[in-house]
């Protein structure tokens, strides 16, 4: 199998997995608000976005650091470095876990919230451990345990959600269910990883302490990344009510569950980025322009269609208790996410090139405007300040990069592509009126058809992109180089 069809496979094994699974995790917020309402569920979104401020710290950026080293011209050990990453991730994990509840019970006086970061702090553990192994997975080009992990977590957490429901076991036992996906990657990943390359950790000092300066400026960008996608949500918790906060939970949730297509995209495509940039400039130019185009297609019409259907959605997730507040922030939340699938590439690009100064400077300037935007709309807006804030910075972090990429081959953004577009936004946008008086799922369904349909016959879908897809999805085994 090429290498595209390998990257491609990787591509649709995981979307497959997080597609059928996403019907789960619905259902399972829809539990979750139901249960709770809008009092409870503000407050364990609180704890989960001020948990998640600390997620950047369980992976260190050490895993793009080995992925570059491995796929680089110096084809270092992947064994050896994992080994190393694991040493030190153990070492700094139950530290990390309690930094991050000692820090929520003295920034929350409310017993409920500090209770929720309790509970969720325990999963920054399962997250540090378990983060050691995705490259592995990375360097290989191989996702099917990583695509499995991922639909049985959501299979576990709809059931011990319903559980809690079932049995009234209240707000803490809903908040221990969350942190169950990170459970179970931590076990399921870890002994696929070890098949694929066998780990133990290497108790080397200074190679590790070797591998940790070496990704600072990852582990940088990285903190400034989850630090820019949190720091709203712990913001509208001190600067509004749980109401607010509620609105922006279930908004998050619905809009940003689609942001794994180019987590995934980013993720299986990394390490040919990184060696097309390091041996072959041309084939790295090809595959950023490659991953624009692929990216634009998802990301139209969550922006497009997303509009239209975020009433419905936020009615049938989270009852008409979260209509009100949830839909306007839905709606612009789903905009930022389509921004943000470029992101995902321009970040991979920025840093093979070795740009990763620029990009942490970019970033940090973005972070501030984030910042000081989301103070200055929270009190006039609540969530929905929130999602002006996110666009207006979403859109500077495409904008400002396009002239950084262009300096080291890369071909500016096709917004030409968008033309192509057209046909299919507007067979689905019939498709989904036709169907409207169904169901909920009929019109999303019968959108996604036609828009599909619309774009393969409009000629978005290029034939090196259908070679890509049908190659995906005939059997053999990858020929990726370990």
């Amino acid at each position: 199998m090429s290498r595209a069809a390998a990257i491609a496979r990787g591509v649709a094994l995981q979307v497959v997995a997080r597609v059928t699974a996403l019907p789960l995790a619905i259902v399972t917020l829809g539990v979750a608000t139901q249960y709770l309402g809008e009092h409870g569920y503000g407050v364990m979104t609180t704890a989960i976005v001020f948990v998640g401020l600390f997620e950047t710290l369980t992976s260190q950026g050490i895993g793009t650091v080995i992925v570059r080293r491995v796929s680089g011209r110096e084809r270092a050990s992947l064994s050896h470095l994992i080994g190393l990453d694991l040493t030190f991730s153990m070492v700094y994990a139950m530290p990390l876990a309690l930094t991050a509840a000692s820090i929520g019970v003295l920034t929350y006086p409310d017993p409920e919230v500090q209770g929720a970061v309790l509970v969720l702090s325990a999963g920054l553990v399962c997250s540090a451990i378990s983060s050691c192994f995705d490259a592995v997975f990375d360097v290989h080009v191989r996702y099917g345990t990583v695509a499995t992990a991922e639909f049985f977590s959501r299979v576990a957490t709809l059931g011990c959600a319903g559980a809690v429901a079932l049995t009234d076991s209240g707000l803490l036992a809903m908040c221990a269910v969350q942190i169950l996906p990170q459970v179970i990657k931590m076990v399921v990943t870890g002994f696929a990883a070890h098949r694929l390359t066998p780990l133990r950790p290497v108790g080397d000092v200074s190679a590790i302490m070797g591998l940790v300066r070496e990704s600072i400026p990852f582990t940088l960008i990285m903190l400034i990344a989850v630090i820019y996608w949190r720091v709203d949500g712990v913001l509208l918790s001190l600067l509004s009510d749980t109401r607010q906060v509620a609105a922006y939970g279930i908004a998050v949730q619905l809009a940003f569950t689609l942001n794994m297509l180019p987590q995934v995209f980013s993720r299986t495509a990394l390490s040919t980025i990184n060696e097309g940039y390091a041996t072959d400039p041309e084939r790295f130019r090809r595959a950023v322009a490659s991953g624009y185009r692929f990216l634009l297609l998802f990301a139209t019409p969550v922006a497009v269609l997303g509009i239209p259907l975020a009433e419905r959605l936020v009615t049938a997730v989270g009852s008409d208790e979260f209509a009100g507040g949830a839909t306007p922030v839905l709606r612009l939340f789903f905009i930022a996410c389509a921004i943000s699938f470029l992101t995902s590439i321009i970040s991979d690009a920025m840093v093979a090139a070795h740009q990763q100064k620029f990009l942490t400077r970019l970033s940090a300037a973005n972070l501030i405007v984030n910042i000081a935007l989301n103070i200055v709309l929270i009190p006039h807006f609540g969530a929905v300040g929130c999602g002006i804030a996110l666009i207006v910075t979403e859109l500077s972090g495409v904008v400002f990069t396009q002239v950084r990429l262009r300096r080291v081959g890369v071909d500016p953004l096709p917004v030409k592509y968008l033309v192509r577009l057209i046909p299919g936004l507007n067979l689905s946008l019939l498709a989904m009126l036709l169907t409207w008086s169904l169901p909920l799922v009929v019109p999303i369904v019968a959108g996604m058809i036609g828009y599909f349909a619309g774009a393969w016959l409009g000629g978005a879908i290029p034939d090196e992109m259908r070679s890509a897809l049908l190659g995906a999805m005939k059997p053999g085994k990858s020929t990726a180089p370990a």
